[in-house]
């Protein structure tokens, strides 16, 4: 992958978008795609950013795609109303299991690259602080 030319913020966004899409599909290896983002982290060029900011680099670029991911997130792993309505008992138990693996898969890379300093503590404390509704203090944090 390192031999990969990437010639444009965009092309780099895909490259992380898909080692973070497999990571999140196949939880079991999250620790051997975190190695594979950080050994990938030094190998790709900076890009002029395209307000005239900061540079674009790998590391902002995996922060934001982490981010986007996170925020994408449900809240609950409660089915919709529509969900309710159109789908039967075992869809409705399917979907909520596959949401639950894929909220924790996130988690388990989140870690991993906080593990190789590739995120901050204070993005793992933000994570921990929204996991843990620590803003509402009358509120139980929801199963996953």
């Amino acid at each position: 992958l390192k031999e990969v030319p990437v010639n444009s913020v965009e092309e780099l966004e895909l490259l992380i978008s898909v080692i973070s899409k497999k990571a999140l599909a196949e939880p079991h290896y999250c620790e051997t795609y975190a190695d594979l983002v950080f050994s990938l982290k030094t190998a790709f060029p900076q890009f002029p950013s395209r307000d005239g900011g900061k540079p674009v680099t790998f590391k902002s670029v995996l922060l934001n795609i982490c981010q986007a991911e996170f925020e994408a997130l449900p809240s609950s792993l409660e089915p919709s109303q529509e969900d309710l309505s159109s789908m039967d008992a075992g869809e409705l138990e399917f979907e909520r299991t596959r949401t639950k693996s894929r909220v924790l898969a996130n988690m388990k890379f989140i870690g991993h690259l906080f593990l190789r300093q590739l995120l901050s503590a204070k993005v793992i404390g933000s994570v921990i602080q929204e996991l843990t509704l620590c803003d509402q203090a009358d509120v139980l944090p929801q199963e996953h």
